[in-house]
């Protein structure tokens, strides 16, 4: 996401100017079918530093209070993109969460985290079956 200060003026949030990915990380435990993912907000000029992390869930709010029976409520911050309590933040990680909700997570962006999900777990199972394939002794 490209971001930059409008016409002759400057951003209302304060987030600097800069070019921001949203990088996407997802559960490696093949027991846990949690559909979620984890993004962590780097930007272009200041490459080392996490400007938020955030977590989204792309099911219903059904799927995610049986999954959370001990904090159901916590659902609907799931769907619809939380930022992540236990990660870093920066000062900008609510209005990156802002961005992401508001204009980030359109219904493509959706599809696509979701066929990411599909495809890690399938190349997590992959490797898995890889590894328990009997090995062939080298002469």
């Amino acid at each position: 996401m490209h971001v930059g200060p409008p016409p002759g003026g400057t951003l209302d949030s304060g987030l600097p100017a800069d070019e921001y990915a949203y990088m996407e990380f997802y559960c490696d435990d093949l027991s846990c079918d949690c559909r979620r993912v984890f993004l962590q907000v780097i930007s272009k000029g200041q490459p080392g530093k996490v400007f938020a992390s955030i977590g989204y869930g792309w099911e219903n709010e059904r799927f995610y209070r049986r999954k959370m029976p001990w904090a159901p409520e916590d659902a609907r911050g799931t769907m619809s993109g939380e930022l992540d309590p236990f990660n870093e933040q920066s000062e900008f990680a609510a209005d990156l969460l802002d961005l992401f909700q508001h204009v980030v997570l359109d219904e493509p962006y959706r599809l696509r985290l979701r066929r990411h999900y599909r495809l890690f777990r399938a190349e997590l199972a992959r490797r898995a079956a890889a590894d328990k394939s009997p090995k062939k002794p080298i002469p």
